[in-house]
Formats: structure tokens, C-alpha cells, sequence
């Protein structure tokens, strides 16, 4: 299992086999893989979920610039 996250609005899903996974919310928009494992996503609460995409789409835009 891999956990995918959206460069969009921080959306994160988990696929077993796909390796192109498209943003639900985004509609269109490519996914990338997250470094985060399956095991510790799945151990995760929402919130803890909530922070991270949040803190992963502050790192991005922060190198970005």
C-alpha cells in the first residue's frame, strides 16, 4: 500500500497498485507519493492526518519559493 498525497489541497489516499492516482477534490489534478509509510498513516488519527497534509503543503509552497 502507498499513501498518495494532492499538491492541490493536501488530500491523501492510500492505493494498492496504481502508480498515477488523480485528486478527487481537485478534480484533474496528479497526486504524488508521500514518504509517509502505510503503517504510521494507518495509525493515525484525522487530525494527526489533518497536520500533516498541512505541514507538507507548507514545506512545498515554502521551497517553491
Amino acid at each position: 500500500m502507498k499513501v498518495f498525497i494532492c499538491p492541490g489541497c493536501g488530500s491523501m489516499t492510500t492505493v494498492s497498485r496504481r502508480k498515477e492516482v488523480m485528486c478527487y477534490k481537485c478534480e484533474g489534478i496528479q497526486m504524488v507519493p508521500s514518504k509517509l509509510s502505510f503503517s504510521k498513516y494507518s495509525e493515525m488519527d484525522e487530525q494527526q492526518r489533518k497536520d500533516y497534509a498541512e505541514s507538507w503543503l507548507y514545506i512545498r509552497n515554502r521551497n517553491k519559493k
